[in-house]
């Protein structure tokens, strides 16, 4: 999970642009209506606030996603899913496991309280939780997310 107040929705955009590059057959399903469309026609349709997007492949995926489930498919690639929404409480305890003031000196783990006003909490779920594909996807959005923060914050 990523807690940011990046806009989502353009992060999103723009790391399924760049896995389009890879992807060139891929298709999406944006919202509840389980409906996957091509990349090209679906883009300009994320919505802003809170949402859902199923992400696969190509049609085959996708097809393989409905009678197969959350699996690693050829390649060692999977379907995969971004859920996100403003965060829906005030504050929410935290544990610093490393110095987020990046010192780089010995740290010890403290609690602190997050404020969360202004914030989106973004979930991906994938076929599993540690293989090379996960952490790729997961590292094509965070660098999305991270190039639509404020310069000041990065």
């Amino acid at each position: 999970m990523f807690v940011t107040a990046a806009p989502v929705h353009v992060g999103i955009r723009g790391m399924l642009d760049d896995l389009h590059r890879e992807w060139p057959d891929m298709v999406v399903a944006i919202g509840e209506s389980g409906t996957f469309t091509r990349w090209a026609m679906a883009r300009g349709v994320v919505p802003t606030g809170a949402g859902e997007v199923l992400v696969a492949r190509d049609e085959g995926m996708e097809q393989r996603w409905d009678r197969d489930g959350w699996i690693l498919m050829e390649r060692d690639e999977g379907p995969f899913a971004v859920f996100y929404q403003p965060a829906p409480i005030p504050s929410v305890d935290i544990q610093f496991n490393d110095d987020p003031y990046g010192r780089g000196f010995t740290f010890e783990p403290y609690g602190a309280t997050m404020l969360t006003a202004g914030l989106f909490l973004v979930t991906v779920v994938t076929p599993d939780r540690d293989s090379p594909f996960t952490r790729q996807v997961l590292l094509r959005l965070q660098r999305a997310l991270t190039s639509q923060a404020d310069p000041g914050c990065r």
